[in-house]
């Protein structure tokens, strides 16, 4: 295993930790980082399926708190996003402009949270419906698609069970996709199998600090750490 790849797994864990407290943006803080340590095509598939094994732990205990209809509308606003970020990969279109618009979404969701209280502002529904198309995109292109659809989850779920279930069905649903993809091109060597299998441990881990962490310390400053985070995994993208 070579620095690069050590430096991947303690990103992984820290992220996690900030996911396991805040409830988001794991992925999304872990993915910048990770394409500049060890490439897409180590990033995607460990990232992809350490995320569906820790989702597929909260489905199962959660799996009464899902609202199959608010489901449904959810998985088929982020899949025709999803759908498109497929096709974008298959056009002739290159991969600097693609980071370009990922760091540049990464950057806007940032400083959206920061200055705007989602929870106290009206937003319109053609707008919550955009935040699924665009988290879809995010998500098929480079798995961080969260941060997007949190916004849309915010208004929908008030529950915290409900909202944490409904989400990781989804991600189970996106990210399987995103597993076969990968496998079906032969992105799975037995390298990528063994640093999956460190990342799940690695993502245990952090799911035990993170929530002894939510414990002890005020959730706000997590949450604006977060954002501040965000934004510079974004700027960090796009320079």
């Amino acid at each position: 295993m070579s620095l690069f790849e050590v430096l991947f797994l303690v990103v992984i864990l820290l992220t996690n930790v900030i996911q396991a407290i805040t409830g988001f943006a794991g992925t999304t803080l872990a993915m910048p980082v990770s394409l500049r340590l060890v490439g897409p095509d180590v990033a995607r598939p460990v990232l992809n399926l350490a995320a569906v094994i820790i989702c597929v732990y909260v489905v199962i205990r959660h799996f009464k708190d899902i609202q199959w209809l608010e489901f449904l509308k959810m998985i088929v606003c982020v899949g025709v996003g999803f759908g498109l970020g497929f096709a974008l990969q298959l056009l002739p279109i290159g991969s600097t402009y693609l980071m370009k618009f990922y760091g540049i979404t990464i950057m806007s969701v940032a400083l959206l949270y920061m200055f705007v209280d989602i929870d106290k502002v009206k937003i319109p529904p053609w707008v919550l419906y955009l935040c699924l198309f665009l988290g879809g995109l995010v998500h098929e292109l480079y798995i961080s698609g969260g941060p997007l659809v949190v916004i849309y989850a915010m208004k929908r779920f008030k529950d915290k069970n409900a909202f944490r279930a409904n989400l990781s069905l989804m991600w189970i649903v996106l990210n399987g996709i995103l597993f076969a993809t990968h496998f079906g091109n032969g992105l799975f060597s037995p390298h990528i199998w063994m640093l999956v299998g460190i990342a799940f441990a690695v993502s245990i881990l952090s799911y035990v600090v993170g929530s002894l962490l939510a414990k002890k310390m005020p959730l706000p400053i997590f949450m604006k750490v977060t954002y501040v985070l965000l934004f510079i995994s974004g700027l960090s993208i796009i320079l």
